[in-house]
Order: C-alpha cells, then sequence, then structure tokens
C-alpha cells in the first residue's frame, strides 16, 4: 500500500510514467537487500552504492540516489520516518562521454531482416528519435495523420512528423494490431522498456539513445535549424540539444578542404624563387 500511495504521489505531481517506473523499479531492486525501506539508514545507502561502483555506471547510480531522494523526502511528510536518510547524500556526477552514432548502412542492413515489429522499434528510433520508453508506449491513438503526439518527459507534448520511411511500416502494424499499442505486452499494456531495448541492441547492435542521436544529428545536418531539433527531441534546453549533435565526417572533410590553400602559384619559376628566398633567409639567419 505504500508503494502504491508513493506511486499516486508521483503521478499527481505530474512526472512521467517513464520516470515512475524507474523510481519505483529501482526502490524495488533496492528493496531486495534492505526489506524494510523505512528502517534505512544513510550508511545503508552509501554501502548499497559502494558495492555497486564497479558494475554500475556514474549515470545509474545516480538514479538510485533521485530515487531515494524523492522517496525519502516523502516518506518524511508523511512522518513515516524521522529522518530522511538520503539527505546527506552527494549526487553522482557522470563523465560527460559521446555515444556511439548508428550508422545509417548497419540500421538499413538491419532492417532488411528484421520482423515488422523490430522494423517498427528501430525506425521509431532512428526517424522519429524517441526515447526508448516512447518507443514502448507508442499507441495508435497518438497518431493524427502523418503526425504522433507523442507525451515526453514532464508529460510535455510534442509533434513528432511521420516521414516516408517510417509511414509504410506504421501502416503494416496497424493493419496488423488493429487499434492499440504497437508493441503490445503479453499480458495487457505495451512490452517493457528493457525487452524494446534488448530487441534493438540485438537486432542492431546499438543502444536505443544511439538511434535518436544518429537521428538529431542527421536533422540538423539537413536543416541546420537547431531550435527545431530542439523541438523534435523534446529537450527544455538547447544545451541539452547540443550534446545530441556530433559531426560528421563529411562535415569534417568539408573543414579540410576549407583548410586548402587558397591562391595558387600563378607561374612554376614561382616555386624556384619561392625557395631561393627562404634559403637564403636561412643562411643568414
Amino acid at each position: 500500500m505504500m508503494m502504491k500511495n508513493y506511486r499516486n504521489h508521483l503521478l499527481a505531481l505530474g512526472l512521467g510514467v517513464g520516470t515512475v517506473d524507474l523510481y519505483s523499479h529501482r526502490l524495488e531492486y533496492f528493496g531486495r537487500s534492505h526489506p524494510d525501506l523505512l528502517a534505512v539508514t544513510t550508511a545503508d545507502l552509501k554501502n548499497f552504492l559502494a558495492a555497486r561502483r564497479t558494475t554500475l555506471g556514474a549515470s545509474s547510480r545516480q538514479t538510485y540516489v533521485s530515487a531515494w531522494r524523492s522517496f525519502y523526502r516523502w516518506v518524511a511528510k508523511e512522518h513515516l520516518v524521522a529522518v530522511d536518510p538520503s539527505l546527506e547524500l552527494e549526487s553522482i556526477r557522470a563523465p560527460r562521454a559521446v555515444p556511439r552514432l548508428a550508422a545509417d548502412d548497419v540500421l538499413q542492413y538491419s532492417l532488411l531482416a528484421a520482423p515488422l515489429e523490430e522494423q517498427h522499434m528501430i525506425l521509431a528510433g532512428r526517424m522519429g528519435c524517441l526515447r526508448l520508453s516512447e518507443i514502448a508506449s507508442l499507441h495508435s491513438r497518438m497518431r493524427r495523420g502523418d503526425l504522433f503526439v507523442v507525451k515526453g518527459k514532464g508529460e510535455k507534448e510534442r509533434n513528432i512528423p511521420i516521414n516516408d520511411d517510417w509511414m509504410p511500416v506504421v501502416l503494416k502494424m496497424e493493419a496488423k494490431i488493429g487499434r492499440g499499442y504497437y508493441l503490445p505486452g503479453r499480458f495487457g499494456g505495451y512490452q517493457h522498456i528493457s525487452t524494446v531495448g534488448r530487441k534493438i541492441s540485438t537486432r542492431t547492435g546499438y543502444n536505443p539513445h544511439a538511434l535518436r542521436h544518429a537521428g538529431a544529428t542527421a536533422a540538423f545536418e539537413a536543416t541546420g535549424d537547431l531550435r527545431a531539433v530542439q523541438e523534435f527531441l523534446g529537450h527544455a534546453s538547447l544545451a541539452t540539444t547540443e550534446i545530441y549533435l556530433h559531426t560528421s565526417l563529411n562535415a569534417v572533410r568539408r573543414v579540410s578542404a576549407g583548410a586548402m590553400f587558397q591562391g595558387a602559384v600563378a607561374n612554376p619559376h614561382d616555386v624556384d624563387r619561392i625557395f631561393d628566398r627562404r634559403l637564403k633567409e636561412n643562411l643568414v639567419a
């Protein structure tokens, strides 16, 4: 009952379902080793993080910190604990790393052998630049003609145009499932995000976020419109969008070409004259 009330508290605050599920999952996993969550101490939290220093990345460990802070702040306000054990926890800063960018040729090859369901997953990530949770929870009622109206982080809605590469697969999926989730679960609802993520990674060799980064980079190179790409990705800040953009090899080649000599030697004899002058200058020096 306590965990149900906590979930309702988060939903009432307007947190996205994906965030609520993540916090719930983190607390559930932590609860396996600490069944009485109300008896947990700060030392218990720190020991848990320390024990997973080498098995979990900084970002994953920070999600535990965020879940604990949210949960214990709530139980303290509900007077279920006298002291919030998460107060002394410091944030875990993850070193910024450039994720792999999914290569178009690899994705196209993957699509050739993929069943319809996985084609939809891949295209939703690459063409729609959707987050993993958004791919998993996509529903036919979200489609408005050639647009998907998607709710992202913080329940913020954004329009995702369905381009010509993606639309045929969307229509085939709707013909197959009728009305409902494009990726229905075995027992109702939609497939778990970990299941969807595993299928994408197994099929393409990339994690779903690499598809999102690839789509964002391609969109910016095609348009040069950073503000539109920000809206497309559903970011609150342009700075976040800039992290998603990667410089392509073609762009680097253009830079290299721009670094070439801008003026050509007009006369072959000029070359000898230039080097004769420099040779004399070096001898004098």
